[in-house]
């Protein structure tokens, strides 16, 4: 899972917001994020549009998979709209997500023991095995924390066979490209971010080692 930097809402939102709470004991079967607009646009890509920074990928915030290649792009509530219909437009309770995240897998699920990757710092929660491809709780975590993480994992279906072995195919491309530029591309563009951002650290790790050994070699022969 890749941090998740949320933009602030615009301006004009929290007017959206005061409206749906004013019109929500006869909301009927409204969808305010699709039917509601601002200057012509819907709010679902008013969303979309300014929900992440200007550098920022358009990814899943869940799985991290790029959201124009691979799905179509949906919006999920956090704390599910049938449960809490008041926060159908809280901003910091909408996540882009991919359709396999959000309808497939998670659907009206829910719980405080899920994972936030706007809030919580996920890159010290979740390893990843290069063997595998699979995603798992960090080593030194204590067990409420790894609980989260792996129910996290599940309700997600982070572990999937195709993804696993997307992420097993990104580490490998980082690994065999002789071209620093493709590597830079998947770790700031993704997708998967967090594993290329892992494969990076573990060759920087590799050449300074190689880079150690090597001048102790050469001090080495120098001796007289």
């Amino acid at each position: 899972m890749t941090p998740f930097p949320r933009q602030p809402a615009p301006t004009f939102w929290a007017d959206k917001e005061r409206r749906w709470q004013e019109v929500l004991p006869d909301r009927g079967r409204r969808d305010p994020l699709r039917q509601w607009k601002h200057e012509k646009v819907s709010l679902a890509a008013r969303f979309h549009d300014t929900v992440r920074g200007v550098s920022e990928p358009r990814a899943c915030a869940y799985c991290d998979g790029s959201l124009t290649e691979t799905s179509r792009e949906t919006i999920d509530h956090f704390l599910p709209e049938h449960a809490f219909p008041e926060l159908a437009l809280s901003w910091d309770n909408l996540f882009p997500a991919c359709d396999r995240c959000n309808s497939t897998y998670k659907g009206t699920r829910w719980s405080c023991r899920l994972v936030r990757p706007d809030t919580d710092p996920v890159e010290d929660l979740f390893d990843f095995d290069e063997q595998t491809g699979r995603l798992r709780p960090r080593a030194a975590l204590g067990w409420p924390m790894r609980v989260n993480v792996r129910l996290t994992i599940r309700v997600f279906r982070l572990n999937e066979g195709a993804r696993c072995k997307a992420r097993q195919r990104v580490w490998r491309t980082m690994f065999a490209t002789e071209n620093a530029s493709i590597g830079a591309d998947y770790a700031s563009d993704g997708p998967y971010r967090f594993v290329a951002r892992k494969a990076a650290k573990a060759m920087a790790a590799i050449r300074e080692a190689l880079e150690g050994k090597s001048g102790r070699e050469e001090r080495k022969g120098a001796e007289p």
